[in-house]
């Protein structure tokens, strides 16, 4: 791009008058300073506005040259002139100012707008000292500003309209170096001319605006042959260069000040204006393009200051404008009335069509094509437009040709100069993509409407001759068709030249192309020399030298475009899906560049297919036919079209082979030379398109460019590259539902694999195509392509190239098949397990068809459970178009909910697959054909109820009721045949609990007739034959690697019968949780151990105790207390204690050495819960046999149970235990209705009402008393003995007795001295290991001591002491108890310790302190007065007291009163 801006209507004009010709010595340093930046205008209209940089142009003033023998004076001194000397300050020639100046003032138009005046005059002074000023150079600054004050600040009226050309003016005083005296800048000289200048011209007032700036001259001069520097040395170099940058700040703030004033008052004045003309609109003789004129002068106005934004407004407002009027024009010409505004045609377009039609008839018309390119789009100074518009001589066409250069040259420089563009307008970084998109915008639409023009004005301006024959009108239709192609490609070349960023360029470099003719980049393609001519060189914009046709374009009839080309309703502009989404600049400028390719590519194909290249889409065949050859043009105005419409069907039907007149752009020629330029030319379009659409990220339109290129290739006959080109696509068709469309493509793409012999592919597309044919309705849609399409032939050349494939083919099974439907409601067998469903379809291949295998898969709605179920059709089925039904079958049983979720059919090696599972899909062809409503899709996926019948096979896990806790904990695991003669069966177990381990091979047969025959594969156990109704128990071990509640686990029972394999599958929770709990506490005797056990619930369930025995050993016995008939009931907070004797046997031998003291705790329970359910379920299924329903036990069962434990809560489980009856509740609470939809209408009303009945049967069940043993618990604990070497016998002895007092307990008085002994014995009879020590007879030392609180006993005597004694030795120890106050006083507390002897401890040990604790005995303590009291009185005997109420005292006197002592010694 260049650096300056050369176009003068991006520029703002500054006039100077430079008398003394000094303008050279300042024009570098004013140059450097330009352009302006960062200017502000703020207007009372409008929002403050920002220019970043103004561009000035500086003129001289021409219009008071002075006479040549003055210029020379005045110019003496400059470099180069023949006299220097002149310039010294004595030498300046005082007649200067004699001569006055003359302005001549310029006429003005009378439509602003159409000049460019100075915004700003300045006045170029150079006066050295205060006397010349006075002398001269006051004279002839007043004789300038008379000529040129503005009509602002004129003394004389002035008229609004001038303001138009408003300016400012301004004074610069240029101070030269004082040869003479050697001083330099500033001076007292400079400063006093200065101040001498604002007195006389800048006003008196306070806001008078400064006029008057100086600056310094710092071009070196030549004085008398000697050069002198203005710029001092030294020190004062520094000074010099600060003042002189401070002078030049200050003027180049006024001189911005004064620019936006100016431009003020001009826009002011516009405005008005405008507001007027808009105002006469209505009025007789208002004209539109004087009002043109005049608004676009104010956007050329905004323009010249660098708002291009505001510009770029206006002209979008007289945009929609004349688009407005040129629709009224029509409507006039329409209704008969001429219109006046515009030409009837374009002077150029008719001498182009007149020279085309007049070479069209000679002979040698092919010698005499021009090959050159249609007049650049983006000029809008190729003609004068703005002198035709004044004069109202352009055409409809010109104007919005005109009105469209100017937008798009507005664009370039608001790209060039956008802050988000980067940095120097002249990098090639600086390009706005936006901005960039929308210059392609804005051409997509203008080229619209323009063709639109086009096409009206040459009809207008060639009228067709009377009694012409069919060639002379296919030559005049061909002829405006060309010129209208050739019109249109080269706009599309234009546009695209200028909008190629290297970012773009970058971009489309990484894509792979998508011809395979071509290998170009799509910046390869649409470009010529003639490209440079497109550019309009006034913008400021970089040269672009790559973008559009390297090739000429081309065009197919893509799906994603209209087939018809500038027809009446104009281009047909695809709305880019990009469109009001947040993308990036890069991917709406490849979106709407593609547009632009596609247009061209367009033109490129209505002209190739005149001369009978065709690119559109076969029919079915393979045949090429032009899409438009049986369309017939219809006038929708009556007579208005009549023309047209002619010409159009004579277009058609001549032969049009060579009728290339009209076509201008070399590159179009080029083309349209041979037919291989033709189809390279469109394949490169397309190819450049297709990337395009990449970049935007628009995949469905680069996916219609891709078709297109596939069927161009099939039109020549390659095959290979055709078939290619379709394996890229994507379901854009399908997505979008274009069935047409669609089948057409498939349709060619089938040929193209069965040249090719690609079987595989083949049969793909086939399988397609019939399921496209099978929702086609022939009658309604009258369908071309699919009447070429035999489904019954393509179905069989299916079946004969799925022979040829290794393996199956998959396909959808919609697309075949309509109204899939499951019946909900499973049949039951009666002679045999499992079940059948009835699968429905309607069929809608017009083509019969052989199914080998039907198979129908259920998946289950539970987490639980993870067992599939297959079920699949006995026989195959030959089905026909229409309804199909066909029973598939299931052997395998597992209760629980269920949905279908694959449904598969069949025939030879295709599969038809309808899955409902939430997969991806098929994501070739994804999109149903189907459209089903809610209720239809809700019975594709039904939900379905597996169920068992009673007399079919049943098994039944639960934990093994007889647990030992030094035992490995088992499982329980009960099968039962039904009414199946089982010849061999399987168990199957699976732990669905991280941490459960089941040990099958430890497995045992606990009843039942039959055995175990294989236990050696892990989770699996064989069993041998078992008859009909017969049962087997196995008890299965397992191992918890970590605690858990409870546990899961699945099972699976495969066995064998005369009708075949069966399984049954059933998932199991238990709760491995003990619900019980027992805490034990011993109290030793001499001769026995009483241990006392505490049973309580641990669940919070309540447990019927039924029997707790304790069993005794060889060597102890043990008495349990007697638990009655009907046992005892444990509760959460109420538990039961249990006391128990433990002695030795009479008959044991307590010389061995290790006694068996591991006893055996064996309580028998049941669990309340369990009993209250087990009762409930018993009484439902005897009512339910009892009925006509009973073959629904095993279906209603399972709620019933799980609804009434859910029910049942802590405070209910309670009230069982102690009412012993459990409450029921209504049909309601139970919710039967979730679980009887699995049943038909008939079965489920008949059950609902036996199941209403029931409950009112049964509201409450009482509990029974007798237990049944299946449902009795037993659970084993070990009771180990516990251990002690010494047992003490304790007891007080009191010596003296109470005294007697008849009639009164035997009792002891307050401070009495009692007298007693302290009994002590020991046993070592406890001590189950005493054979191994050595010492066990030897006598051992003790301590005790007695212990009682003050406030109760005083104690005396040998209250505490050491003692030593022998096994069963008898001691005595005396003390005194004196109590200390009145009550039952118990006795004191007694602590009997073993001392240590050193004498018997090993020498290794350390002997303790004499009186400390011996650590190697234990020891127990029987102290038999412990919980015995003795009664302590007060030690009174009588009291004597006197009440006298009315005596002095009036009260109660004590007289006296006896203790005790007292009254025994009397």
């Amino acid at each position: 791009m260049e650096n300056s801006v050369t176009s003068s209507s991006s520029k703002v004009k500054v006039q100077y008058t430079d008398p003394a010709g000094i303008y050279p010595l300042i024009a570098s340093d004013l140059n450097s300073k330009l352009p302006l930046r960062n200017l502000h205008w703020n207007s009372s209209s409008r929002p403050l506005r920002s220019i970043d940089s103004l561009y000035v142009e500086l003129v001289p003033d021409a219009s008071n040259a002075l006479p040549v023998q003055r210029r020379a004076a005045s110019t003496a001194g400059l470099p180069g002139t023949p006299d220097s000397s002149i310039l010294a300050r004595d030498s300046f020639d005082g007649r200067r100012g004699s001569e006055p100046f003359i302005a001549k003032k310029e006429r003005r138009h009378q439509i602003p707008g159409l000049r460019q005046t100075s915004y700003l005059k300045v006045f170029l002074l150079r006066c050295d000292d205060v006397e010349t000023y006075k002398t001269s150079s006051r004279k002839l600054l007043r004789e300038w500003i008379k000529a040129h004050t503005p009509p602002t600040q004129s003394n004389t009226s002035v008229n609004n309209p001038e303001n138009h050309d408003a300016f400012e003016w301004m004074i610069i005083h240029v101070v030269l170096p004082d040869v003479q005296n050697g001083s330099t800048w500033p001076n007292k000289s400079s400063l006093s001319v200065l101040d001498k200048v604002r007195t006389d011209f800048n006003g008196s007032s306070k806001s008078a605006v400064d006029r008057v700036a100086q600056i310094p001259a710092t071009k070196s001069l030549q004085v008398g042959g000697t050069t002198v520097n203005p710029v001092p040395s030294g020190i004062a170099r520094e000074q010099f260069f600060k003042e002189s940058g401070r002078a030049w700040e200050e003027l180049l703030s006024r001189v911005k000040s004064l620019i936006l004033t100016s431009f003020d008052l001009r826009v002011r004045q516009y405005e008005e204006d405008i507001k007027a003309k808009s105002a006469q609109r209505i009025l007789p003789g208002w004209n539109f393009c004087t009002f043109f004129v005049l608004k676009e002068g104010l956007a050329r106005g905004f323009e010249s200051v660098g708002l291009v934004e505001d510009a770029l407004m206006g002209y979008d407002e007289l945009s929609v404008e004349l688009y407005a009027i040129i629709e009224d024009e029509k409507q006039k010409i329409a209704a008969g009335k001429e219109g006046t505004l515009f030409q009837e045609h374009t002077q150029e377009l008719l001498v182009q069509a007149q020279s085309a039609i007049a070479n069209a008839r000679q002979e040698s018309s092919k010698a005499q094509l021009s090959k050159r390119s249609n007049p650049s789009l983006l000029n809008a100074d190729r003609k004068p437009y703005r002198d035709l518009i004044l004069a109202n001589n352009i055409s409809a066409f010109d104007f919005e040709s005109y009105v469209f250069a100017r937008q798009v040259s507005l664009l370039i420089r608001i790209a060039s100069i956008s802050p988000a563009s980067g940095t120097a307008a002249g990098s090639q970084e600086s390009e706005d993509l936006m901005i960039l998109a929308e210059i392609c915008r804005r051409a997509v639409r203008f080229i619209t409407s323009a063709g639109r023009t086009i096409r009206e004005d040459l009809r207008a301006s060639i009228k067709p001759e009377e009694g012409a024959d069919e060639i002379s009108l296919s030559v005049r239709y061909n002829v405006i068709e060309n010129i209208l192609a050739s019109w249109t490609f080269s706009s599309c070349q234009q546009v695209l030249a200028i909008t190629i960023p290297d970012s773009l360029v970058k971009q489309l470099q990484l894509l792979p192309h998508a011809s395979a003719m071509s290998p170009r980049s799509s910046q390869q393609i649409m470009t010529s020399p003639s490209i440079q001519n497109a550019k309009p060189n006034p913008l400021p914009r970089p040269s672009r030298t790559t973008s559009l046709l390297g090739r000429p374009p081309s065009t197919t009839s893509s799906p994603s475009y209209d087939t018809s080309f500038l027809e009446d309703d104009g281009l047909y502009l695809q709305k880019s899906p990009l469109q009001g989404e947040a993308l990036t600049g890069l991917s709406i400028l490849g979106a709407q560049r593609a547009v632009l390719y596609t247009i061209a590519k367009r033109a490129l194909s209505r002209l190739g297919l005149r001369r009978g290249w065709n690119v559109n889409w076969p029919t079915g065949g393979g045949k090429a036919e032009d899409k438009d050859e049986n369309l017939d043009e219809v006038s929708l105005d009556g007579d208005s079209h009549q023309e047209h419409s002619t010409d159009v069907q004579v277009g058609h039907s001549v032969e049009e082979t060579s009728s290339l007149f009209g076509v201008q752009n070399d590159m179009l020629l080029d083309a349209l030379s041979s037919s291989k330029s033709f189809y390279s030319a469109y394949e490169d379009m397309t190819s450049a398109a297709c990337q395009h659409y990449k970049v935007s990220g628009d995949r469905r339109s680069a996916e219609a460019m891709t078709i297109d290129l596939a069927v161009v290739r099939f039109n020549q006959d390659d095959y290979e590259n055709a078939a290619n080109y379709f394996h890229q696509l994507a379901p854009y068709y399908a997505e979008d539902a274009w069935t047409t469309l669609e089948i057409s493509i498939l349709d060619i793409y089938a040929q193209c694999l069965k040249k090719l012999e690609r079987w595989d592919d083949f049969v793909r597309i086939a399988m397609k195509i019939l399921a496209i044919s099978g929702h086609i309705d022939q009658d309604t849609l009258g369908i071309k392509a699919y009447d070429s399409i035999d489904a019954a032939v393509y179905l069989e050349d299916l079946l004969a190239a799925s022979k040829t494939s290794d393996g199956s083919t998959s396909t959808p099974m919609k697309d075949y098949f309509a109204d899939i439907r499951v019946d909900p409601y499973l049949r039951h067998f009666k002679r045999k397990d499992g079940f059948e469903l009835s699968l429905t379809l309607r069929y809608l291949v017009p083509a019969s068809l052989e199914i080998e295998e039907t198979r129908v898969r259920l998946i289950s709605t539970s987490e639980a459970q993870t067992r599939d179920i297959w079920l699949s059709a006995e026989k195959p089925v030959k089905i026909s178009k229409g309804l199909v039904r066909v029973m598939v079958v299931s052997k395998v049983m597992v209760p629980d909910w269920f949905i279908v979720d694959k449904i598969t059919m069949r025939a030879g090696k295709i599969t038809f697959m309808h899955d409902l599972s939430p997969t991806e899909g098929n994501k070739f062809f994804s999109k149903p054909r189907v459209s089903v409503s809610s209720e239809g899709f809700a019975s594709m996926v039904p939900r379905i109820l597996v169920w068992p019948p009673p007399r079919s096979l049943d098994t039944k896990v639960s934990l093994y009721s007889d647990i030992h806790l030094e035992e490995p904990r088992s499982l329980m695991c009960e099968i039962s045949s039904g009414n199946n003669a089982i010849v061999l069966g399987k168990l199957q177990v699976r732990a669905a609990s991280a941490g459960l381990r089941i040990h099958t091979a430890n497995a045992e047969l606990m009843q039942g007739d039959s055995s175990l025959s294989d236990l050696s594969q892990p989770g699996v156990i064989c069993f041998e034959e078992l008859a009909k109704n017969e049962a087997i128990k196995i008890k299965i071990p397992y191992r918890l690697d970590s605690e858990m509640k409870e546990i899961s686990l699945r099972t699976e029972t495969i066995y064998t019968t005369s009708e075949g394999e069966f399984v049954y599958g059933d998932s199991h929770v238990l709760s491995v949780l003990l619900p019980l709990g027992v805490n034990v506490h011993d109290v030793f005797k001499r001769d026995a151990l009483f241990s006392k056990f505490s049973i309580s619930s641990s669940t919070l369930v309540p447990l019927r105790l039924l029997d707790c025995h304790l069993e005794g050993t060889a060597d102890f016995e043990a008495s349990s207390p007697h638990m009655g008939i009907e046992g005892l009931c444990v509760f959460a907070k109420q538990p039961v204690s249990m006391v128990y004797r433990i002695a030795h046997k009479a008959t044991a031998n307590r010389s061995n050495a290790v006694q068996q003291t591991r006893l055996s705790m064996r309580i028998k329970y049941i669990c309340l819960d369990e009993e209250a359910l087990a009762t409930v379920s018993e009484c439902f299924v005897n009512a339910l046999h009892e009925s006509d329903f009973g073959e629904f036990s095993r279906l209603l069962l399972p709620l019933l149970n799980v609804t009434l434990r859910g029910r049942i809560t802590n405070q209910d489980l309670e009230l069982i235990g102690l009412l012993r009856e459990v409450h029921i509740g209504t049909a309601q609470d139970f919710r039967w209705d979730q679980i009887l939809v699995a049943l038909p209408q008939p079965q489920r009303h008949g059950l609902a009402s036996w199941l209403a009945q029931w409950h009112k049967d049964f509201p409450e069940i009482a509990l029974p008393r007798n237990v049944t043993p299946k449902n009795v618990r037993t659970i084993t604990i070990p009771v180990d003995v516990p251990k002690t070497q010494i047992v003490h016998t304790a007891h007080v002895r009191l010596c003296t007795s109470p005294p007697q007092t008849q009639g009164q307990p035997s009792a002891f008085a307050v401070g009495h001295s009692l007298a007693a002994e302290l009994v002590l014995q020991h046993t070592r009879g406890w001590d189950t290991n005493r054979q191994g020590n050595q010492h066990g007879n030897d006598p051992h030392e003790f301590s005790y001591e007695l212990d009682a609180s003050p406030d109760t006993w005083l104690l005396g005597g040998r209250r505490r002491g050491l003692f030593s004694a022998k096994e069963h030795e008898i001691l005595t120890f005396p003390i005194l108890m004196i109590p200390q106050r009145a009550g039952h006083l118990m006795y004191p507390s007694l602590e009997v310790r073993s001392v240590y002897d050193s004498m018997k401890e090993s020498p290794v040990m350390t002997s303790p302190q004499p009186g400390e604790t011996d650590p190697l005995l234990t020891s127990e303590l029987d102290y038999q007065n412990q919980g015995e009291s003795i009664l302590v009185v007060p030690n009174l005997s009588s009291t004597t007291v006197s009440v006298d109420p009315e005596g002095p005292t009036r009260g109660a006197w004590l007289l006296e009163s006896h203790s005790r002592g007292e009254v025994l010694s009397g």
